[in-house]
C-alpha cells in the first residue's frame, strides 16, 4: 500500500516526513500497517477541502483532494 512520492511541506520543506492522509474507516488491525507505510487517518468524511497530506515534522496538513479530482467533479459534488 505504496503512495505516489510525497512532496515538500510548505511549512517546513520536509519530505521525508510527509505523509498521505487517508479517509474512512479502516479495519483494525490495518491500522499499524498503514502508519509504517507512510500514511495518518484523517477521518470518516473527506471533502473537495480535505488535505492530502500531514507533515510529522510540523504537524502542517496541506493539498487538497480538489487537486487531485479536478473542478469538474468538485463542483458536481458541491
Amino acid at each position: 500500500m505504496k503512495h505516489r512520492l510525497a512532496p515538500n511541506c510548505p511549512r517546513c520543506d520536509s519530505n521525508e516526513d510527509v505523509k498521505k492522509i487517508t479517509y474512512g474507516q479502516p479495519a483494525s488491525e490495518t491500522t499499524l500497517e498503514m502508519s509504517q507505510d507512510g500514511y495518518v487517518l484523517g477521518g470518516c468524511c473527506i471533502r473537495p477541502d480535505s488535505p492530502e497530506w500531514y507533515c510529522d515534522n510540523c504537524q502542517e496538513s496541506f493539498g487538497s483532494w480538489r487537486e487531485s479530482w479536478g473542478e469538474a467533479l468538485t463542483d458536481q459534488i458541491q
